[in-house]
């Protein structure tokens, strides 16, 4: 085993909690965008917005997590680290070199793209690629498009035929799936084994899990994000207590005996 469960577990709790951070965060989310939470026009009440609001961010951060552990393993597979900031606009999921071959991996979570943005998707990774040629010419560039969950390939097709069309001299270019990038590019699936051994443990431990979002109104969790929002120098707060439609809306909905308001009035 390289990682043990505890440190991995410990890791992926640490990056998907719901601390005073993010009730500040999402109080602040919802007082920019109070359209999305109130109206006749949206079946759902703003509570039932806010836990999907949740389990977005939620995902969005475990994602950010993936990438912060396959960088990690990578690292301990001997690979040298480079810096991620390819350029002033260009980013990196993963970028090692070893043996003057560079390794570029364009990381998501699965390949659910719609048609809209699956070409945005490609040509932003060819930018990459072909930028660190570019940077680069003494290396071979490996580029991988790498989709973690393997359960879904809507846009394998087009992907795959992307990568043959747009092939360059000394570059390889790879779309993978699951296990594929360390099976073929490292050579290493008992790491591929252990990582998914590990996701499916926390899986298995979270199975009786309810997402429960504190009651802004009466929540000593709302409470502190509001004295926090009050003693912000922006307007947020005055947003909030205003008259304006959305805003008197909102607070029916959120707030309606106005306990956590009057207190920090």
């Amino acid at each position: 085993m390289i990682k043990n469960y505890d440190d991995f577990n410990k890791e992926l709790n640490e990056k998907i909690k719901t601390d005073d951070d993010f009730y500040y965060e999402l109080l602040i989310t919802v007082i920019n965008n109070p359209q999305r939470y109130t109206g006749i026009f949206r079946v759902s009440n703003a509570k039932t917005k806010l836990i999907q609001n949740v389990t977005q961010s939620r995902e969005i951060k475990f994602g950010d997590f993936m990438e912060d552990v396959i960088t990690w393993y990578i690292s301990e597979m001997g690979y040298e680290n480079m810096n991620k900031n390819i350029s002033d606009n260009l980013l990196a999921d993963q970028l090692f070199k070893k043996d003057k071959i560079i390794y570029l991996i364009e990381q998501k979570i699965r390949d659910d793209h719609d048609s809209t943005k699956k070409e945005g998707q490609y040509n932003n990774f060819r930018k990459k690629y072909l930028f660190l040629k570019n940077k680069y010419p003494d290396y071979k560039i490996e580029a991988v498009m790498w989709f973690i969950d393997d359960g879904l390939r809507k846009n394998m097709k087009y992907y795959t035929e992307q990568a043959k069309t747009n092939s360059e001299a000394d570059i390889n270019v790879y779309i993978m799936y699951g296990g594929e990038l360390f099976e073929k590019i490292f050579g290493r699936s008992d790491i591929w084994k252990e990582l998914c051994g590990h996701l499916a443990k926390n899986k298995r431990e979270r199975s009786n899990e309810t997402l429960i979002i504190p009651d802004f109104d009466t929540s000593n969790e709302f409470l502190r994000a509001l004295i926090k929002l009050k003693s912000e120098k922006n307007n947020l707060y005055k947003k909030l207590i205003s008259s304006k439609p959305e805003y008197i809306q909102l607070r029916e909905e959120l707030f309606p005996t106005g306990k956590n308001l009057n207190l920090i009035k």
